[in-house]
């Protein structure tokens, strides 16, 4: 376990690559259910309630699969699907429970403090990174450059955040 959690560190350090991860699926279930859990965990710090929060995490999860399956399969290489989508799944939960950092310093009250400022500050350094890293695996799996996976992961991530905003009220 503990080597698994070291190399999805190093593919966040963009030190690894999605192909030198195994295509398994027992990975892969065991990864997704990771993300799962630390998608809802994220949630929760976010003042979300348990149910919408695993109900977010399920439709951001299955989204991002889809597109990758379909992205994957129309540049014919569907076969990189399972290391790439458990790359992604594995460095969003690590990142995910980064981010549970800088959502722990957020006022419990109405009043903003500079320890809110540095969680902001963090997170916002958080979600360019794992623009970054997402942009690293995309363009492993697409053969690109790593300007045009995070550009590609940056499209995404709005198109998502928007259509999950859309279907759960905005959180």
């Amino acid at each position: 376990m503990q080597a698994l959690i070291m190399f999805f560190a190093e593919l966040c350090w963009l030190r690894r690559t999605p192909q030198q991860l195994p295509a398994s699926e027992t990975l892969f279930v065991v990864v997704l259910l990771a993300d799962l859990l630390v998608g809802m965990l994220v949630g929760v710090s976010a003042g979300i309630g348990w149910w919408p929060s695993l109900l977010q995490a399920l439709a951001e999860i299955a989204l991002t699969l889809a597109a990758l399956y379909v992205a994957l399969s129309a540049v014919r290489h569907a076969r990189r699907f399972l290391q790439t989508a458990t790359a992604l799944l594995g460095a969003g939960a690590l990142l995910g429970l980064l981010a549970l950092v800088p959502l722990g310093l957020q006022p419990t009250g109405s009043r903003e403090t500079e320890l809110a400022a540095l969680g902001a500050l963090l997170f916002l350094a958080l979600v360019v990174w794992s623009l970054v890293v997402t942009g690293h695996i995309l363009r492993h799996a697409f053969v690109i450059g790593l300007g045009q996976g995070v550009a590609i992961a940056l499209a995404f991530e709005l198109f998502a955040v928007a259509l999950i905003g859309a279907l759960f009220g905005g959180g």
